[in-house]
């Protein structure tokens, strides 16, 4: 009886021995890794990544950018089904452990002895969150214990639905989805509310192996662990038999879902994306869930569109055929699915779709576009002259077979999806950009800077730098009229002789027509006419008046041949410039980002640009009257949809502040905008815009007031040297849109292209999109004004005065006034120049070198 005693005791003595060093070692395991894990404050503070997504103004979604596809919810929006299937397959003991179940733990050893195998895992729900959050992805002793050490800690921090909630927000579930929300709209592009049992169930499969069990890649396996988790929520009691059976008898309905991008604004997304990066930088910009309103408009953007890829298009093929863009070998591709299989790595570009060609005759063509066939008659290839040079084309093709072959890799693009007609086209090579922004605070609505963001990324409406030519003469002239010239000045159109230089300045085409006023000038873009102007009122006053409209300095020549636009300047500049012409002379900025939000949608940036203010002020209190969250101009201004804002005023037309007891308001708080600076002053302001409203009517695109029919358009063309670039610029009181075409190695656009047959086609596409069903305005004419100060515009001429122009214009004589610019004299004549006498030697002007 003593022996058994004494061996009990020692038993129990050893055992005792035992359990008090394994908790000596715990404690200095613990003691030795507690210092290591995160701290109270850090696990509350469980970082999900969640996207950057771009939004336009009226909602939206124009883009997404991050590798986490994530979408945070809250518990209380999961439904109950989705979270017993996670709770049931993961974790059945979630609410009665303290982080580490026991029970699974023995489970899982008792499977290692008796298969030999981790059959079965311990981790539970919380571990999990513990090892994605804060551990890495290592299966050895020390992590594990890591891991176990930090879910017992979680335990003591968090609360259950903490715990469940950031779980089911982060766990990883394939194919980009971090989380339930985005798996449910990756897999089935629903919300969690819309998701079957059975859906809900192949989603709580993935955590396993998101791959193994990914409903993509192996349906197989993922349906046999989706029936698998079924069968134990019926076994618990969480479904009732029927649901069971229901969910049981359900096909695999997954598919691949992108995000639903609801307008096609790539461009404008790559220019929000970088000034996020550039103020959050790159490792927080796609992680924190920055949501950003832009001011794009998804309509006119579409117009936008439509109206480049068109222009584009119509100049490309005006050019010729430049064959198909690869060939493949038929006879190696065994099927038509193997046809497709290939076809498929050939992107879409704008509306221009990838197709293979399976056979040509000399009628007709047959192809593989997408999923069908198509066939090609001898009209919809008859365009397709074989490109020599930008002003040589072969001849026109007699039969398809000329211009297609078996194997060849080309584009086409529909003409009508009910009859299912296509044509042959082409991916313009040609550059181009569009731009259009509201003038009244410099909002941009629309902008395109290439063909198709997938074929080029570079975006020509912000970065490339060209020469304005001919469109940049309204701020010479408008600098002009500033400094007491008028519409009716006149001045010599004729050669210029310049002392110690080789620069020989023509006229488009080679003629002078002698004296003219600055109006007709305009309107006909008369090179000369705008040197004589600028030396006169002089180059840096110029170069001055010009930075007021936004251009840099640096960027201005600081020579005559600044007259001609020898600039460099992009088109959202141009837009810019143009705004002041639009809306009154005043100096807007152009923008794009109206408020930026994270994650939580707390405010975090939101626009305060200038905005036009009535009175004398440097404040501007915007009085919201409209039903969106769009600011309109702070001064009495009729919105497209009848929406109207005016600035807080008191009777007098004085800032409230200034004649009653109210608090100064400060820039940034709700509604308060620095006030827009005039540069132009009403008068000039008037005569420059009547003289571009000309250069639509009856000048170099006299186009546009035709095909638009419409008084309140105006704008000027711009055509550089040997046609390498063709602009048009042009507005109404609502909207400025800048048109540009050219090619980015700076190759010539060929003979006739230009500004007039390339870009200007552009503008009135567009604008004939935008104004269709807008009545035409009309700008304020200043009370004080003469009509001898604008002259009658050439529509109005009296008829000797038409006819004496084109004697002058016929005669071919050079001319010279006794004064150059004569405004005085042609002010009192009514603008009607004095006779001159035919000269037919070039004026030699004095210039200094050092201008040249």
């Amino acid at each position: 009886m003593r022996f058994i005693y004494k061996f009990f005791q020692l038993v129990l003595g050893a055992f005792f021995a035992l359990l008090t060093l394994g908790a000596l070692g715990l404690f200095a395991l613990y003691s030795h890794y507690a210092p290591q894990l995160p701290d109270a404050a850090e696990l509350r503070k469980i970082d999900i990544q969640v996207p950057l997504r771009i939004y336009a103004r009226d909602g939206a979604l124009l883009a997404e950018y991050g590798e986490h596809r994530s979408r945070p919810v809250k518990l209380d929006d999961v439904p109950k089904n989705l979270q017993q299937a996670f709770l049931d397959i993961e974790d059945a003991r979630f609410y009665e452990h303290q982080g580490v179940d026991i029970k699974g733990v023995l489970r899982a050893l008792r499977s290692v002895i008796s298969t030999g195998s981790a059959s079965q895992g311990a981790s539970t729900i919380t571990m999990q969150l513990a090892r994605n959050s804060f551990l890495d992805s290592g299966k050895n002793f020390e992590r594990k214990l890591k891991e176990t050490l930090l879910a017992i800690k979680m335990e003591q921090t968090l609360d259950k639905p903490q715990i469940l909630e950031l779980y089911l927000n982060k766990i990883y579930l394939g194919n980009r989805a971090y989380g339930i929300a985005s798996a449910a709209e990756i897999y089935y592009g629903k919300t969690l509310a819309e998701l079957t049992l059975a859906q809900s169930a192949m989603i709580a499969g993935l955590p396993k192996a998101p791959s193994r069990y990914n409903p993509l890649a192996n349906a197989e396996r993922a349906m046999i662990r989706r029936n698998y988790i079924l069968k134990r929520m019926l076994e618990l009691g969480h479904i009732s038999p029927d649901d069971y059976q229901i969910a049981i008898n359900e096909p695999n309905t997954a598919q691949r879902h992108k995000t639903e991008i609801d307008a096609d604004a790539p461009y404008l997304a790559e220019m929000v994306r970088a000034d996020i990066v550039k103020r959050f930088g790159e490792a927080n910009a796609y992680t924190q869930g920055y949501h950003v309103y832009t001011t794009l408009d998804s309509a006119t953007q579409k117009e936008a569109a439509e109206s480049l890829r068109k222009s584009l298009s119509a100049y490309d093929q005006r050019h010729g055929y430049r064959g198909a863009e690869d060939k493949l070998s038929l006879s190696e591709l065994k099927n038509e699915d193997e046809m497709r299989d290939k076809l498929s790595s050939y992107p879409t570009f704008g509306d221009l779709h990838p197709a293979l060609v399976l056979q040509a005759g000399a009628s007709s063509a047959e192809l593989l576009v997408g999923e069908t066939r198509v066939t090609l008659n001898l009209d919809a290839v008859k365009w397709a002259r074989a490109f020599k040079s930008e002003d040589r084309r072969g001849s026109s093709p007699k039969r398809v077979s000329d211009v297609l072959s078996p194997g060849e890799i080309v584009r086409l693009r529909q003409t009508d999806k009910e009859k299912n007609t296509w044509v042959l086209s082409q991916v313009p090579t040609v550059g181009g950009a569009l731009v259009s922004l509201d003038p009244t605070d410099g909002a941009v609505r629309a902008v395109m800077g290439g063909f198709d963001f997938q074929h080029s990324k570079f975006n020509r409406a912000t970065q490339a730098m060209r020469q304005p030519g001919s469109s940049f003469k309204p701020i010479v002239y408008a600098a002009a009229l500033s400094k007491g010239f008028t519409p009716a000045s006149v001045v010599n159109d004729a050669p210029l002789d310049i002392p110690g230089s080789n620069w020989k300045p023509e006229n488009f085409g080679g003629r002078y027509i002698g004296p003219t006023t600055l109006r007709e000038a305009l309107a006909k873009s008369r090179n000369l006419v705008s040197i004589r102007l600028l030396r006169s009122i002089g180059i840096n006053y110029t170069i001055d008046f010009a930075h007021e409209f936004g251009f840099p300095k640096e960027n201005l020549p600081p020579n005559l041949t600044l007259a001609l636009g020898t600039a460099m300047t992009t088109p959202m500049e141009m837009a810019t410039a143009y705004a002041v012409f639009a809306n009154g002379g005043y100096k807007v900025d152009s923008y794009f980002i109206t408020k930026i939000e994270d994650r939580n949608h707390q405010v975090l940036f939101k626009e305060t640009s200038p905005r036009i203010c009535a009175g004398e002020t440097d404040v501007c209190v915007v009085e919201k009257k409209v039903t969106d969250n769009t600011d309109l101009p702070a001064k009495d201004y009729e919105g497209k949809d009848g929406k109207t804002a005016v600035p807080v005023k008191a009777a007098d037309d004085k800032p409230i502040w200034e004649t009653a007891a109210v608090e100064r308001p400060k820039v940034g708080e709700e509604g308060v905008y620095p006030a827009a600076k005039r540069i132009l002053n009403n008068r000039a302001h008037y005569q420059i815009v009547s003289m571009m409203q000309d250069v639509t009517q009856s000048g170099t695109a006299a186009r546009a007031g035709r095909s638009l029919n419409r008084k309140d358009i105006a704008g000027k063309t711009g055509t550089t040297n040997d046609q390498k670039d063709a602009w048009f610029c042009g507005f109404t009181p609502s909207v400025v849109t800048v048109a540009w075409v050219g090619f980015d190695d700076m190759a010539k656009l060929g003979e006739g292209e230009t500004a007039t047959n390339v870009a200007l086609p552009m503008w009135i596409d567009f604008m004939h999109r935008v104004l269709k069903g807008e009545p035409s305005k009309e700008w304020e004419k200043p009370v004080d004004i003469k009509e001898a100060d604008l002259d009658l515009g050439i529509e109005n001429d009296k008829p000797q005065r038409r006819t004496e122009r084109a004697e002058r214009s016929n005669a071919g004589f050079q001319y010279k006034s006794e004064r150059d610019i004569a405004p005085r004299q042609a002010a009192q004549n009514g603008g009607a120049p004095r006779a001159p006498a035919p000269q037919r030697t070039p004026e030699r002007v004095e210039i200094p070198e050092q201008l040249f």
